[in-house]
């Protein structure tokens, strides 16, 4: 796997996490915690035009890139202009509210003065090994990688596969000539295509890709699953979730600022909601559980990592939670998280995964327990629960 330092942005919901560059690659998919299973090796997107290679739309000399969120929303857009064809992209990711699937929807603009005939891949890889070796099977609109505990759909809506290529796709997918005879086979990694034919000059175009990631049951309970989620409207689910996230932001804005009234406050104030929609993709919606941060080096390279759940850092955060009225997100990580990791002595030891098993550490820092006193009576003094507080202090 390469080294991936940087998580420039981040969408999800209670189940899912994934991160992106600054140029739209997905990163890293996690499910169905936001520490511990991660997918990815790579995701890679492109498009063939005319009789040109493939161009990776994070990675041509010819890409010019600009990056948003919609307004107060865990929605990422990324537009992406090839200057050399006048093609102009919208990619537009977010994860389902009520659904683990995370929706990639491509809005192509021809910007140009001559038709172009396009074609778009998918190269994804997933992380492999001896112990869970992953597979690939072909589906009706897409592909389903697998392993002995997982599945993971990628598939689109609406739209039939042009091509495939399960062996030896990473040798043929720079051309974009992927073929293969077999619908099943051995490897990690697996090319799709899907044919977008003609874009006119002033033509849009759209493709709407859907990732699914489930349990590896038999066969026919996944593809109906696929189909089922293929029957799902999209652009209600992307509204259903704009909804949800500006909504989130509204009831959470524990400060009551008021919009800004110059450029200087408008930052400060973007920060702030930014900061409000963070916290929940990084927490464990059934134990309270608070990573440090989306992981950023899994070969340990640099650091120990940080997709972890450090007693102290998660109680720090916890003082901005309850600043922005996420009391019961609080409640939750001292009643369950913590209860649930604290050792017969009374100590906690130095991290632990989300989900509250005890994590890969290095020795004991005597702050991991000590921020938890603090933090509970921190939280609880003000509150009704003094018998909790009480309870909680006694057992260290």
């Amino acid at each position: 796997m390469e080294n991936k330092y940087f998580n420039e942005a981040m969408i999800g919901n209670k189940n899912m996490l994934a991160t992106f560059t600054g140029k739209g690659e997905v990163q890293r998919i996690y499910f169905p915690s936001k520490d511990n299973r991660q997918y990815l090796d790579y995701f890679h997107t492109g498009v063939k035009i005319n009789n040109s290679q493939l161009i990776y739309l994070h990675d041509d000399v010819n890409n010019i890139y600009k990056q948003y969120y919609d307004t107060d929303t865990n929605v990422l857009n990324t537009e992406i202009t090839n200057t050399y064809f006048n093609l102009k992209i919208l990619q537009t990711d977010y994860i389902m509210i009520k659904e683990n699937v995370m929706v990639k929807k491509y809005i192509f603009l021809n910007d140009g003065k001559i038709d172009l005939n396009t074609s778009f891949y998918i190269h994804s890889s997933l992380l492999s090994d001896y112990n869970n070796h992953v597979s690939c099977k072909i589906v009706d609109g897409g592909m389903l990688q697998y392993a002995h505990d997982f599945t993971f759909a990628t598939f689109a809506k609406g739209k039939k596969l042009t091509r495939h290529q399960i062996n030896g796709s990473k040798e043929t997918i720079k051309s974009g000539d992927i073929y293969d005879k077999d619908y099943i086979g051995m490897s990690n990694d697996t090319s799709i295509c899907y044919d977008l034919g003609t874009i006119h000059p002033q033509e849009k175009k759209t493709l709407e890709i859907c990732v699914a990631i489930g349990e590896n049951k038999n066969i026919s309970a996944i593809e109906n699953e696929i189909e089922r989620i293929k029957k799902i409207d999209l652009s209600k689910e992307y509204v259903a979730t704009k909804t949800y996230w500006r909504k989130y932001v509204k009831e959470h804005n524990g400060l009551n600022l008021k919009e800004p009234e110059n450029s200087y406050e408008e930052k400060i104030y973007d920060i702030y909601k930014r900061s409000i929609l963070l916290f929940p993709l990084l927490t464990n919606s059934e134990t309270g559980g608070i990573i440090a941060s989306a992981e950023v080096d899994e070969n340990f390279t640099q650091c120990g990592r940080y997709a972890y759940c450090w007693t102290r850092d998660a109680v720090f955060m916890t003082k901005a939670l309850d600043i922005l009225k996420m009391q019961k997100e609080t409640d939750k990580f001292y009643k369950v998280f913590c209860k649930k990791t604290q050792s017969k002595n009374g100590m906690w030891e130095q991290r632990f995964f989300t989900d509250g098993k005890l994590a890969p550490a290095w020795g004991y820092q005597i702050d991991e327990t000590a921020s938890v006193v603090y933090g509970v009576y921190e939280h609880y003094q003000y509150t009704k629960d003094q018998k909790f507080l009480k309870d909680s202090l006694r057992n260290v």
